[in-house]
């Protein structure tokens, strides 16, 4: 019999006050999702959060760095009890952040049928994070691992974003095999879209005459873009007309900046700082190359479904990135790029120059990537891989 899903709760715990890439993820599912069901999403509720956003319900917090996630898990507890007595949804849909408990022991309670979302483990994020030994960061992991335990055994499905991160829950969890689908990420393939490079580069008053190669992502230690900046000096020995440009923001800024300025190539790169959303292809179309050079640490183990190389592909641009399962999954299957080994700049710096050098082989990867991705990862497809999990546990 044909199942209809009418009405699915997203419950979101990341903070909408920062640009990230899991923010994008979820508005980009909350938007995709809701041409085909009814969705109400809850989230934290900062007095500072923009809420002209529609099918959002934010939920009242404690705007501090510690009391936040508390404060919200307290407070979800009564909006989301209120709301699934007086609307009861098909599908509660939880992406794991943070430490939630109560959404899944709600589902649970009142037999509402839920999928759990992964995009990471605690322990992988624990290695890379500069505040592990804190006191507060401890005990916020500590909840953490619980909740992820908690929430896998007790709920109906859940999404892995690649097929490694399945792995490692089927291992350190011991869930089900059948229980966990693999869903890659997408890109939103009507904004992120081929466009003219010289344009493009004219309206961000770039220098026509070079050749431009584009970081894009939040600027942390698992992105390697100083792995980049390593391989700059032997890009430019090559391609003297090379430029950089390092698009978003993070803790690793000012470090990236000061290996850049020892090295003296200042000049050669241009940080552009937190850009908005829609803005981002304007900078990967004035590229000829994109890069995505992530470290070995925290990624070779789960895998990587990184929204950039995506965005890179659905913009017809070629891409050079670390062979990190995932990523390498990606370029071979599309076409659309060179891997290379993760933490090599000399290696980097060779598949850079190559596609520098070679004008219609980028022509030929850009227009295979693009495709790849129209066809197999927008996120409208995205969200129907999801429909199709919820009308299957309703």
């Amino acid at each position: 019999m044909f199942k209809k899903v009418n009405n699915i709760f997203l419950v979101y715990y990341g903070s909408f006050n920062s640009k990230s890439g899991s923010n994008i993820h979820i508005l980009e599912l909350l938007g995709n999702l809701k041409k085909y069901a009814d969705i109400v999403m809850f989230a934290p509720g900062q007095k500072s959060v923009d809420r002209a956003l529609p099918g959002i319900q934010y939920v009242p917090v404690i705007d501090n760095k510690y009391l936040l996630q508390p404060s919200y898990e307290f407070m979800l507890s009564f909006y989301l009890l209120y709301s699934c007595i007086r609307y009861r949804p098909d599908v509660l849909y939880l992406r794991q952040n943070s430490f939630p408990f109560f959404p899944i022991i709600l589902c649970k309670i009142l037999k509402i049928p839920s999928i759990v979302e992964v995009n990471g483990l605690v322990l992988d994020e624990l290695k890379v994070n500069p505040n592990s030994q804190s006191f507060a960061y401890r005990v916020f992991s500590y909840l953490a691992l619980r909740s992820e335990k908690f929430n896998y055994k007790h709920c109906d499905r859940i999404v892995s974003v690649t097929g490694k991160l399945k792995d490692e829950l089927v291992r350190l969890y011991s869930v089900p095999e059948n229980k966990v689908y693999v869903i890659n990420n997408g890109a939103n393939i009507d904004i992120f879209k081929p466009l003219d490079s010289g344009r493009m580069k004219a309206k961000l008053q770039l220098e026509n005459s070079k050749k431009y190669i584009c970081f894009v992502g939040h600027l942390a230690a698992w992105q390697g873009v100083e792995f980049l900046i390593h391989a700059s000096p032997l890009i430019l020995e090559k391609c003297p007309e090379a430029r950089f440009l390092i698009v978003g923001d993070g803790v690793m800024k000012d470090k990236l900046l000061e290996i850049t300025s020892e090295l003296g190539l200042s000049d050669k790169f241009t940080f552009t700082g937190r850009i908005p959303y829609e803005q981002v292809p304007f900078y990967i179309n004035a590229a000829d190359v994109c890069v995505a050079p992530f470290i070995k640490e925290r990624n070779s183990k789960i895998g990587l479904s990184a929204l950039k190389t995506y965005e890179y592909l659905a913009c017809g641009k070629p891409i050079v990135a670390s062979s990190i399962p995932g990523v390498k999954d990606l370029i071979e299957s599309s076409g659309g790029g060179i891997s290379v080994t993760p933490e090599n700049p000399e290696e980097l710096a060779a598949a850079v120059v190559r596609l520098l050098s070679d004008e219609k082989t980028r022509a030929a990867m850009g227009k295979k990537g693009r495709r790849y991705v129209v066809d197999n990862h927008s996120w409208d497809g995205v969200a129907r891989k999801i429909l199709d999990m919820c009308k299957d546990i309703i």
